[in-house]
């Protein structure tokens, strides 16, 4: 695999990683204001 593709797959994959990172951060603050009761 050439560099230039592999840097690329390796931001890549960084960015999907980043992204699911804040979708499960969302996920448990919208569990804690339900359990909570605050919004």
């Amino acid at each position: 695999m050439p560099r230039a593709r592999q840097r690329w797959s390796a931001l890549r994959d960084a960015k999907i990683t980043e992204i699911y990172k804040g979708d499960s951060e969302i996920q448990r603050l919208v569990i804690a204001r339900g359990e909570t009761g605050l919004r």
